[in-house]
């Protein structure tokens, strides 16, 4: 598998991921075992909730440069042309 094709497969589930917690989070369903106190309820989701979210979005980043690096034998192609280029 190509890195640019990868990349964009580990971006679109990094994005599918972050959308199907955010929905399981606050979706219509009710999980009664989220609700331990009021005030405390959120003070143990809302960690745990940015640490999910942060981990995806590193996966979601690591994805698109995948995707949008151009190969290595391109960058050198291009540093011999530049070099050429110079040397005129």
């Amino acid at each position: 598998m190509r890195d640019k094709s990868l990349g964009s497969l580990i971006f679109v589930s990094g994005l599918i991921g972050v959308i199907v917690y955010i929905y399981w989070l606050f979706g219509p369903s009710d999980p009664e075992w989220l609700f331990i106190i009021n005030g405390v309820r959120w003070a143990i989701v809302l960690p745990i909730a940015c640490v999910v979210l942060a981990i995806f979005f590193v996966g979601m980043w690591i994805g698109w440069t995948m995707a949008v690096t151009p190969p290595v034998g391109l960058i050198e192609e291009e540093r011999h042309t530049e070099e050429g280029k110079e040397e005129k």
